[in-house]
């Protein structure tokens, strides 16, 4: 009985061993998930700008960081919230301080080749020609992934959490000319910081702050900061009923 039980205590151990190390190589086969840490700074920005080019939609919002007094129109911008869908819809409303009229609402919305202003919650809707929307947003995605691959000295420079979420943080230089895909209207010849927080789980941009001057009236200290709460969501921008004045 005895020699029975250490014959049955062998093979158990002897099966235990087996299945750990059929495990171990089951693991060992399994590739390991991709470390941000081990990717090159020029592969991080290639894949923050694929994931951007990729881009369907989105939700976000600008704001003046350092309310120095960045220009929008004529007015000093003091923040904006914006959705858009790719390749040419875009609804944004825009906060400003106009001379002479104090706190505004500007609302903006394109579809395709045509676009409305407001100045007003309440005031009717006036046709805007594109030439002069402020803001390139309608092809957002591809137009920051042009931005981001125009980024000279890219570094990390560290770690942060945004909208709960864990990132990467990269600065790097481009000029404002660079920017004019995006902001139509920049005047060329300044030197723009950027710095974009991307997840660290796929890359996706959830923060950029563009430090510098766009405008040539603008101070020298002007941060617009834009925060991308929605990415691929579900948006639905139509445009105004003129006739009926909604």
């Amino acid at each position: 009985m005895r020699s029975f039980r250490r014959a049955s205590a062998s093979v158990l151990a002897m099966g235990v061993l087996l299945l750990a190390s059929a495990c171990q190589s089951e693991q060992a086969a399994e590739p390991a998930p991709s470390d941000p840490a081990e990717l090159s700074v020029e592969e991080l920005v290639a894949s923050v700008a694929d994931g951007l080019a990729a881009m369907t939609s989105a939700q976000f919002e600008m704001t003046d960081e350092l309310e120095s007094g960045a220009k929008f129109f004529g007015t000093t911008f003091k923040s904006m919230e914006a959705e858009v869908r790719s390749p040419d819809r875009v609804r944004m409303v825009v906060e400003v301080v106009a001379p002479g009229l104090g706190f505004a609402e500007v609302e903006i919305l394109a579809v395709g080749e045509q676009a409305f202003m407001k100045f007003s919650r309440d005031a009717p809707w006036l046709p805007l020609p594109l030439d002069q929307v402020p803001f390139n947003f309608g092809a957002v995605g591809p137009t920051l992934s042009e931005v981001v691959r125009s980024i000279a000295g890219p570094s990390v420079t560290g770690e942060e959490t945004v909208l709960d979420r864990p990132t990467i943080r990269l600065v790097g230089q481009v000029m404002s000319d660079d920017l004019t895909t995006l902001i139509t209207s920049a005047d060329p010849g300044h030197e723009v910081t950027l710095t974009l927080w991307v997840e660290e789980a796929d890359h996706t941009l959830r923060q950029l702050r563009i430090a510098g001057k766009l405008f040539n009236d603008d101070a020298p200290e002007t941060t617009r900061l834009l925060i991308i709460s929605g990415v691929n969501v579900p948006v639905d921008i139509q445009l105004p009923d003129i006739a009926s004045g909604s």
